[in-house]
Parts: C-alpha cells; structure tokens; sequence
C-alpha cells in the first residue's frame, strides 16, 4: 500500500468525506426539539383524554341526573382523596341552579361528618337550618345552603376544592372542621395517607388535575388488584373508625401530632386566603367536643401514669366535688392527653382564630356557645352523642351559633336589615320535622359504633348489627336505614303504615320530613296533602297542594284543591280548580 493511499485512510478506494460540523443553531433546534417532543406529546394525549374522558379528573361538581338546570356535589367527590378505598364516603345530594340567578343567595357548608349531620339523616344538619332563617329574612332572595361535609375527610380536601367553590359564586362559606385532621384521607395518622408528607399530598393533589395522571392512577390500581372496600363491608364488623386510623398512638407533642397542627393551619389559611381574594366572606367555627362524658379511647397508652385516663379520672373527682373550673381544665387535658386523635385538640381552637384574624374572616364561638349550654360549663352527653357528633338539640345550637355572626354580617345586612321575619329559634328547630324513625335511625348507628374500636378495646368488641332483633316495625325500619337502606323508603313505609293505622297525624310528620328533605319535588307534597286531610286539618292540606300544583300542574292536584274549595264553600274558587283540572285531563270522565 503507498504511503498516499494509507495517508487516505484507505486501501486504495475513494476517502469518506468528513460530515460538516452542525452549526450552534442547529445544535440548539434538535436539542429543543428533543426536550419538546415529549411535552407536545404529553400534552396531545392530555387533551385527547380530556375529549374523551370528561370524569376523569373527578370534577367537584356534576349536573343534577333528574334536574340538568342543577348542580350536585360529584357523588364520586370523595375518590380524590382516598387513595386506597373502593367506596368511599360520599357528600349529600343537595342541588343548586347551575347558573345563580340574579336574586341568588349561595352558601357553601365545608367541613367533615359533623358538617355532614351524621348520624341522622339530612334534615338535622345545621345547614339547613340556616337555610330555612336565610329564607325567612330574605324573603325576595333564591337562598342556596349547599352542604359539602363529607364523614372522614379533612382540611386536605377543603383546600382542594375551594377554587371550585369560588367559581360557583357563593356570598358567603360557612366552616365546621378539626375532627378528623390526624385520621381523615391524606392524614398524617390515616391509612388513607401517602408517604412523604405534606408536600407530597400537595403535589399528589395538584396532579389530579390531569387526565393523563389520573390514567396512570387508575391503571397501577388495576394492576394492584381492586381497591379495599372495608368502608363498604362496615355493615356487619369495621366502623369507618376502625379502618382510617393508622397511628393509633399520636402523643401530645410528638412529631406526628405537630405535623397535623401544621397542616390544619397551612390548609386552613389556603381556604382563608383564597376567599379573601375573591371577596367572599367566610365564617369559621371552633371546634368542640364530648368533654365530660367521652373516656380516653381504649388504647394501653392512655393507661399509662399521668396519661389521659388519669387526667380524666382527677376531672371527674373534681367535678364530683364541684370545682368547676378545675373540672374543665382537667378535662381538656384528658382529651389533648388521648393519644387515639378522634378529637381536636385545643390547640386547633386557636389555629382557626389566628387564621381568621390574619385573612379577615369571621370566627364564630361554637365552643364557646356549647360550653354556655352545659351543666357547669362542660359539653358532654346532653348535647354530644359519642366523642365529636352532636345530638339534635346540639346541631341546632351549632346551626345557632353560625346564624348569629352570619346575620349581623354586611353581607346579609345589606339585602336584610330588619330582622323581623326572624322566629323563634324553638321554631326553626321544631320544624326540622325530626321524627322518632329518624331518631332511632341515629341510636343504631351510635350503638354500632359504640361496641367497636376505639370506644372499647379490640378484644372486647361486639357485632351490634348481627345480634340486634328490632322490636317493631318503625325500629326494623330505622336499623335498615342505618345499615345503608334507603331513608326515603323508610319514611314512606311507615306514613303508609301509619295512615293504614289511622295514625294520619304521626304520616304526616313523616311527609313533612320528606318535603324539607326535597322542597321543590311536588310528590311528598301530594303525600302530605293527603295524609293531611285524612288528620282532618283542611287548610294544610290545601297549602300543600298548592304548592304542588305550583310546582307541577296536575289534574288530581286541581281536583283535590277544587274539593276542598266546594268543602268550604268557596263556589268560585272550586270552578277555578275544577276548570285546570278539566283542561290538565280533558279525557278524565270521573273527574268531569
């Protein structure tokens, strides 16, 4: 081989020319493509999901199935939180028109399952309460109290979905929470949590958002098999209590315990932040619980000497004695002395008053208003039914102590500022129409939970559900109900029971549960009207017909309100009813 061809670098062909060097340009060009490419092709699969996959990212709020001019709270709401759950709890049905209208007057209730009204049915929560005052002194406003408490989430989830809310226009959101901050979903002591902490739910949260996120969850949970349902297999062994607490040992002042204070405060001043800058005033209440009548939880660590049952123990004494002051106090330390975090600890009372001042929202005295109705200052079994959740008479003082700040506000002042349509507050809570179906309803539920973890020890647990016999046909039904059984049925087999009785009075007050519960349906009132003249009251029965009628015009509405004229001998009012009905049901031969 010449020394020229080997100077080549060849064997005697052609030499390959050497490429020509990219110019930075270029350099830069393929290199933002190669960074882009993954991006666009991120966000084309983003958007094809979005497409396709509407639910997806589980909106807040979706159309009302029977109503499409409504908005209900997403029934599936709560899967956003509940990271390892196949039924998770779900808010109330509680609709509100998709566009407010011009004399809107909207409300938002956040909180956990005291907001929630457990364990009654619907009618005690303390929003609807409120509702029913907004509606007497705003008599010329369309008033909205929408609730949003969902049982076993906390302030990760209000902090989640308040821009949601904002965009819904509320004048004003009300704020019941602190329970469920160490167990709730994404709790630092919850079973429900994710590791990593605070920052990493933050960030699991925001995710959410994305279509292509929520794919990838659904998919790994696939592949992991189907999501535990315990929740869902409650009715006969683990209360919702048992299955979310995770650290059952949070002592007072540990790691564990500072963190969920931090993250009650952070999540609390999000809320407050956020509806400070869309100027929609929020209401926040402290937070309260069964002090003198709920033991430290069964738990060996609450047994210790100095620890909460002793506390406990020394109150009680004290109380015995009648030192008051020394009751409270050692009271209070038994509860933030318990190390199974089913209350609030005292501290939380003055985190919500901190974030008020400092965003400029109300703080509203619930703990001070219970302590104001109790026997020596204490709240305890007159007004708690177990450890947090009130019993009727305590839901209607927590809905009091919301109304009071919320009347005197510029918000409602302006549109109201004489309060004379205002009853009585005996009245607003008469008229819940809370009856002793639903009462029992909610002694079932306590006493299933009371015979389980943590109000008694993991050993000395008992099946209420499975032993318990009912002894009647209202108690059948109320323990049906509480196992999950439709309430509404409930209601409707016992008035029909009732009035087959003769019992027409006690039906009726069953059908007015049912209208409170579903104001602008007209089929409970059609129910109440019937069962109403049955008890021989002539002029409720013509009220609720006309509602009814208002609401959807019937021929047997017309016909019924067209008797009851003829009754009492209102000739032209009779020809009036008697001439809709005949134009409703042209063919109705009887009716003619």
């Amino acid at each position: 081989m010449s020394r020229a061809s080997r100077a080549r670098g060849g064997t005697g062909g052609a030499a390959r020319p050497t490429p020509a060097p990219l110019s930075r340009g270029r350099r830069i060009a393929f290199t933002a493509v190669a960074l882009l490419f993954p991006v666009i092709l991120l966000l084309l699969v983003e958007g094809l999901l979005r497409l396709a996959w509407q639910g997806g990212a589980i909106p807040v709020f979706v159309e009302r199935p029977e109503r499409p001019s409504e908005r209900i709270a997403n029934p599936r709401l709560a899967a956003r939180w509940f990271v390892a759950e196949a039924a998770p709890p779900a808010p109330q049905r509680e609709g509100f028109a998709a566009a407010k209208p011009a004399n809107g007057f909207r409300v938002f209730a956040l909180g956990e399952s005291s907001t929630a009204g457990f364990p009654y049915p619907r009618n005690a929560t303390f929003s609807r309460y409120v509702a029913e005052v907004l509606r007497d002194v705003l008599p010329a406003d369309s008033v909205e109290v929408v609730n949003l408490g969902i049982a076993a989430t906390n302030s990760h989830a209000m902090a989640d979905i308040i821009d949601d809310v904002i965009a819904q226009q509320p004048d004003a959101v009300l704020l019941y929470a602190g329970h469920n901050e160490y167990y709730g979903a994404l709790g630092v002591g919850s079973t429900q949590s994710l590791p990593g902490g605070d920052a990493v739910v933050r960030t699991f949260l925001r995710l959410q958002r994305w279509r292509v996120f929520m794919a990838v969850r659904q998919g790994v949970g696939r592949m992991r098999g189907s999501p535990t349902s315990s929740i869902a297999a409650d009715s006969a062994t683990a209360s919702l209590m048992e299955v979310m607490a995770g650290n059952r040992a949070i002592v007072h002042g540990d790691d564990a315990y500072r963190r969920g204070v931090a993250q009650f405060e952070r999540n609390l001043a999000y809320v407050a932040r956020r509806l400070q800058s869309a100027g929609v005033p929020l209401l926040i209440g402290s937070v309260e619980s069964n002090l003198a009548d709920q033991p430290p939880f069964a738990v060996a660590a609450n047994d210790a000497p100095g620890g909460a049952r002793a506390a406990f123990a020394d109150a009680r004494a004290a109380l015995a004695r009648g030192d008051s002051a020394a009751a409270h106090a050692g009271f209070v330390r038994a509860r933030d002395l318990d190390v199974v975090r089913f209350r609030a600890p005292g501290e939380f009372n003055a985190v919500i008053q901190r974030v008020a001042q400092a965003h400029g929202a109300t703080y509203v005295p619930v703990a001070e208003t219970f302590a104001r109705h109790s026997p020596a200052g204490i709240p305890g079994g007159t007004l708690f039914l177990e450890h947090v959740h009130p019993t009727a008479e305590g839901y209607a003082l927590l809905a009091q102590a919301f109304v009071e700040p919320l009347l005197a506000h510029d918000v409602v002042r302006r549109r109201a500022p004489a309060m004379n349509r205002l009853r009585g507050w005996d009245t607003y809570a008469d008229e819940r129409w809370l009856t002793e179906l639903d009462l029992q309803i909610a002694a079932h539920v306590v006493a299933t939970l009371a015979q389980r973890w943590p109000f008694v020890a993991a050993d000395r647990q008992r099946d209420y559900r499975g032993t318990y016999r009912p002894a009647d046909l209202r108690d059948s039904l109320a323990f049906d109900a509480s196992r999950g059984a439709s309430w509404e049925r409930a209601k409707l087999a016992l008035a029909h029971d009732r009035l087959a009785r003769g019992a027409a009075a006690e039906a009726a007050r069953e059908y007015r549960g049912l209208v409170r519960d579903a104001p602008g349906f007209p089929e409970p009132r059609e129910l109440l009207g019937a069962a109403l003249l049955a008890a021989g009251d002539a002029a409720g029965a013509d009220t609720a017909y006309r509602t009814a009628n208002a609401i959807r015009p019937t021929a047997a509405n017309a016909g019924a309100l067209g008797e009851m004229a003829m009754n009492r001998r209102d000739a032209a009012a009779a020809a009036r009813h008697f001439q809709q009905a005949a134009a409703l049901a042209p063919g109705d031969a009887p009716l003619l």
